[in-house]
């Protein structure tokens, strides 16, 4: 699953996949260089064995493969200029293995035919050309599988996969009756422009899921003259454009289920959330490259996946859209932050920033899932004995990953407005507009939580603040503020 902003590469990445491994109308052109850079085009890739001795059985393969981290790979580069395409094998240091220009041609040739590259466009694409036979043959399994007359109402999981697999019946009858519809790999390219010529038009929601149920059964209908060795690789850009987000979990379970390596490009937090958390890289861009950050398996224990899996991803998944987070302790700092911001003229949201919180998570946890995302963080704690300690935690994996920090000089956030002059707000709050000024302050933040709950105490003193900002707003959650702005801006800049 690759997520990024706009014009952060993913669609220049699936472009890249489709030249080297589509088919041969999208190949490299002019089209694809930068404007005002004449160097060579050059796209390479490791190729590796699905299992051990694959490339030994396959002869224009067998002698061009490296070992890369130990694991038996093939190199293959393409060099575009001059108006031509050149693929060339690489050794494992990355130089070109010497082959005459038929050797390394054949080797590209198989690599395509084993390893196609489809992308399946969901919705419409102008100027598409008609699908084969075959296409819509298949088209017509995966609708009338689907598109029974007394469904009602938005389609279970457990629907969804029942109609993949009636529609995987029927294709693999049809196959065994029809000896021409071989073509997997044409069906595929060819469901994106089938939907046009069903009998019944479909809304979006039945074409997106007809379609997938298509590729699914496609995929595992009965492959006789597709070898065994093929193994597509599924392109699905933003599936989730023009669905409600109660469809998006069951349109997850559908892509999962497709036997077939698959890159998915996604918006959605809510499509997000179905997504397991070692499946997502994030694409940074840099002043001269691209970079796709995700967790590594020694990165983060089970416990640690399931506890973030839960806390950030499913509660808070915008939050791997963000450019910046701020992590703080409790629900206080959650819902004052922002309203801080605000108040000082400046809107996370646009500026890409979220508050993440982290005691339920577990503050280790949440900083190395920061580190493997590349995402920068500005951590805020009190100055409690906990506060100190989530600071050592913090210098500590410092060394790791830079990480700004700000210590509040109190023992709570509460007890820190108190103590810049918005004692007046938490008294009103726990005792109402006639209270004195003779009560302690632990107990009046404590009788203030308990009338108001945290959020609401949080919002009563933002109203309190708004009367004056400039005064009001305390210095250091004001620096926090523009830090997490400055580190979320850096990383537009690169």
């Amino acid at each position: 699953m690759l997520i990024g902003e706009n014009q952060w590469g993913r669609t220049s990445l699936g472009r890249a996949l489709e030249s080297v491994l589509g088919p041969d109308e999208q190949g490299l052109s002019e089209a694809d260089r930068t404007a005002g850079v004449t160097d060579p085009i050059v796209i390479s890739l490791d190729i590796g064995e699905s299992q051990p001795g694959e490339f030994d059985c396959c002869p224009p393969l067998a002698k061009l493969h490296c070992t890369i981290f130990g694991h038996r790979a093939v190199r293959l580069a393409l060099t575009h200029q001059g108006g031509a395409t050149t693929p060339a094998i690489l050794d494992g240091a990355g130089h070109p293995i010497p082959l005459a220009p038929s050797e390394a041609q054949a080797a590209h040739a198989e690599l395509r035919r084993q390893l196609p590259v489809i992308r399946l466009s969901l919705w419409d694409v102008v100027g598409q050309e008609r699908a084969s036979p075959q296409a819509d043959a298949a088209w017509t399994s995966a609708m009338g599988a689907w598109m029974s007359p007394d469904r009602e109402g938005p389609p279970s999981r457990q629907a969804l996969l029942r109609s993949a697999e009636a529609a995987t019946m029927e294709l693999s009858d049809r196959r065994l009756r029809d000896a021409a519809s071989l073509d997997l790999v044409s069906e595929l390219r060819g469901l994106p422009s089938a939907w046009r010529h069903a009998e019944r038009r479909p809304a979006n929601a039945d074409r997106v899921c007809a379609m997938l149920i298509a590729a699914h059964a496609l995929l595992k209908a009965d492959r006789r003259g597709v070898g065994e060795a093929v193994r597509p690789i599924l392109l699905v850009e933003d599936p989730e454009t023009h669905l409600h987000p109660t469809l998006l979990s069951n349109l997850w379970s559908l892509v999962e289920q497709l036997p077939a390596q698959r890159l998915v490009t996604t918006n959605s937090p809510d499509f997000l959330g179905a997504i397991d958390l070692r499946a997502i890289r994030r694409l940074v861009r840099r002043p001269d490259r691209t970079l796709a950050h995700g967790v590594k398996s020694k990165d983060l224990s089970e416990s640690d996946v399931r506890r973030l899996s839960y806390h950030i991803r499913t509660l808070r998944g915008g939050a791997f859209f963000a450019r910046a987070w701020i992590l703080v302790e409790g629900e206080t700092e959650f819902w004052s932050l922002p309203g801080v911001a605000s108040l000082l003229d400046h809107d996370l949201d646009a500026e890409g920033v979220r508050v993440v919180e982290f005691a339920q998570a577990g503050l280790e946890s949440v900083l190395r899932l920061a580190a493997s995302l590349a995402m920068p963080v500005h951590a805020l704690v009190d100055g409690d004995a906990a506060g100190r300690g989530y600071a050592d935690v913090i210098h500590r994996h410092d060394a790791i990953a830079p990480c700004r920090l700000t210590v509040l000089p109190a023992n709570s956030i509460e007890r820190y407005f108190w103590d810049r002059g918005l004692e007046g707000a938490i008294l009103e709050s726990a005792y109402g507009a006639e209270a004195g000024s003779g009560r302690s302050p632990g107990r009046a933040i404590d009788d203030a939580i308990r009338r108001h709950t945290k959020p609401g105490l949080a919002r009563r003193l933002l109203d309190a603040m708004a009367a004056d900002p400039e005064q009001l707003v305390p210095k250091e959650l004001g620096d926090v503020v523009a830090s997490a702005i400055s580190l979320a801006r850096q990383s537009i800049r690169g």
